[in-house]
């Protein structure tokens, strides 16, 4: 039955009737979430008006944010140090880019890597209300050490996509992880801000009213899924891919598409919303999945879990709450969207084109001044043209009389003028300032004479420009490990078998965890890391505290000399801190040695 038909008829059903009609359809939302593709229990035309609306809604979506694409593909640019073929003031004039947000960027980076992943230990539990027993305590210990193994090791790929998030993350703005389960493990990966669609002005991403993952399948992928039922069994025909086409930008710079064969991968839609499937009314949660070219339904699949649908005392439905499956990593806000955010691209961008016009401008009239141009008169006969003279040349010209210069004349030019070169100074010590990236901050010594708790500071009040966007990421990062403590309380085995990454001993090298440890919600799952702390100088600075404070015997030594080696990044700890027994003193081996003697007369008083 088309979905417009059953509205028509639950909007004719009496009130008994129509309670009884929810109560069914709430028995098929407990169902539903069981289906590996709903798609094939809708009606045909159903699907037709599905797909075309879904594509619509993509294109609503991408329109709304045209402009931030338009600053997306130039801060790439920017960040890319891609050089134009340039034809004023003159064919191949000067065109250098000066690396202003490439160097940002990667001092970025550098530092949030180590931050934010700072060694095994990613992943961190918190208990929450009392624990005297401290069973709580112990399946914490265990979800911290199985969720730092699987993020590190199960995950395909997880710390380079993290990698590669940071480094996008100032370029760009913003970046997402998804996380899933692909049926064998947990999956968290990497989406570009460009290939999730969501509105521009949406409040955030949990609270929009869509968002569409577009992905590509090669026809081999989609075997796949149509033989185990993922996708529906349709012909999808030749895919008309929008990126084989290039914008008027990419010509202009010389960007050939990529060529269109067998080979190239179909474009979907995967489009996370919601859809009144059983026309009561109320927008239940699903993802629905077409080809863009063909606009066909391919799949439909519940985005929600049973535990999420809530219910009255009487059974009444009351919502259904969505599962997310993207976290949203942004760099700094933007005052205009609740998704997107600014990025030193947007920011430095300005400043970056300024000073890349100042350079060319300095190189150009160097150009020009070290290799002079002029006028000829025509009576000179001289070939006219590029007329280099080598040093010490004497070259022999026809003249009609007169004084050679009075038939030349040569461009009055200057050579390149301080004031763009004090500018040029000026711009790029704004953008540095802007993007934390000054001499000492990118390795530079700042002279013999500076004490190092002036330098101390100056790196501290430098970085805190890092401190906010350090404590987003972390944030970010914790919703993304609550995702997976999430999926690992749906398809974890009941008893699963890891290794320890630091183990203590032998006897801890191997270690179990049990899906029952993620069922309880008494867990707060955060990221090891501390976004308090901007440097390593710091957090050693603090550790030799802690080491003082040891000295006197005030602080546990095992404890305090641990996480000061763990500070300073030194390998093989456990090793280091295994201390043979204590050698007896003095006084100690007199009394052996006279313990000994005893038992040897009375040894021989036996015998």
């Amino acid at each position: 039955m088309a979905l417009e038909n059953q509205t028509e008829v639950y909007k004719s059903l009496e009130q008994e009737q129509l309670e009884e009609a929810r109560a069914n359809a709430l028995n098929d939302l407990n169902a539903r979430v069981l289906f590996t593709n709903l798609a094939d229990k809708v009606d045909d035309k159903v699907l037709r008006d599905m797909g075309q609306t879904v594509f619509k809604w993509y294109e609503t979506d991408e329109n709304s944010r045209s402009d931030w694409k338009v600053k997306f593909e130039q801060c790439i640019e920017l960040a890319s140090q891609v050089v134009e073929k340039k034809t004023f003031p003159w064919p191949d004039a000067s065109n250098v880019k000066y690396p202003l947000l490439t160097i940002a960027a990667m001092q970025f980076a550098a530092r949030a890597y180590q931050s934010l992943i700072p060694g095994n230990d990613v992943v961190k539990t918190r208990v929450i209300g009392l624990d005297p027993e401290g069973v709580k305590r112990e399946a914490a210990h265990r979800i911290e050490k199985y969720m730092s193994y699987q993020v590190l090791e199960e995950i395909p790929d997880w710390e380079d996509s993290m990698d590669r998030l940071l480094v996008v993350l100032p370029i760009v703005g913003n970046a997402y992880k998804k996380e899933y389960f692909n049926g064998e493990t947990v999956m968290s990966d990497l989406v570009l801000p460009n290939n999730l669609v969501v509105n521009y002005f949406a409040k955030s991403l949990e609270s929009a009213a869509r968002k569409t993952h577009i992905l590509y399948y090669y026809d081999n992928e989609i075997f796949e899924k149509v033989q185990s039922g993922e996708f529906l069994d349709l012909e999808y025909g030749e895919d008309d891919v929008s990126d084989a086409h290039p914008s008027v930008e990419d010509k202009a710079h010389g960007i050939t598409p990529p060529t269109v064969d067998e080979d190239t991968p179909k474009r979907f839609l995967e489009c996370h919303c919601s859809w009144d499937m059983v026309g009561d009314g109320y927008k239940e949660p699903y993802i629905i999945t077409i080809h863009e070219s063909s606009q066909q339904v391919a799949r439909i699949v519940a985005r929600y879990d049973m535990d999420g649908i809530r219910r009255d005392e009487k059974g009444k439905l009351l919502k259904i709450v969505p599962v997310e499956y993207f976290t949203n990593y942004r760099f700094i806000p933007d005052p205009n969207s609740g998704v997107y955010g600014m990025s030193f691209g947007t920011i430095l961008g300005p400043i970056n084109a300024a000073a890349d016009t100042l350079i060319n401008q300095v190189i150009d009239a160097g150009t020009l001044h070290n290799l002079q141009a002029g006028f000829v008169a025509k009576g000179l006969r001289v070939p006219h043209g590029n007329l280099p003279l080598r040093p010490g040349e004497l070259r022999s010209v026809n003249s009609v009389g007169g004084k050679l210069s009075d038939s030349i004349h040569m461009l009055q030019t200057k050579e390149p003028s301080g004031v763009l070169l004090n500018l040029l100074g000026m711009l790029v010590e704004s953008g540095q300032q802007v993007s934390a990236t000054s001499s000492m901050l990118t390795g530079e010594s700042p002279g013999q004479n500076q004490p190092f708790k002036t330098t101390d500071e100056i790196l501290k009040q430098g970085l805190q420009v890092y401190a906010s966007i350090f404590m987003r990421i972390h944030r970010s990062l914790k919703k993304e490990f609550k995702q997976i403590f999430r999926l690992n309380r749906l398809y974890l085995p009941e008893e699963k078998y890891f290794a320890v990454l630091d183990p203590i001993g032998p006897e801890d090298q191997i270690a179990s965890i049990k899906r029952n440890d993620f069922r309880d919600d008494t867990f707060d799952v955060i990221p090891a890391s501390d976004p308090s702390k901007d440097s390593d100088t710091e957090t050693i600075t603090d550790m030799n505290l802690v080491f003082q404070l040891m000295q006197a015997g005030t602080v546990n030594p095992q404890v305090a000399s641990k996480r000061l080696l763990d500070a300073r990044k030194i390998e093989g700890i456990e090793e280091l801190m295994t201390l043979p027994p204590p050698q007896p003193n003095f006084d100690q081996q007199i009394e052996m040695k006279k313990n000994e003697l005893k038992e040897q007369e009375i040894k021989l008083a036996n015998e």
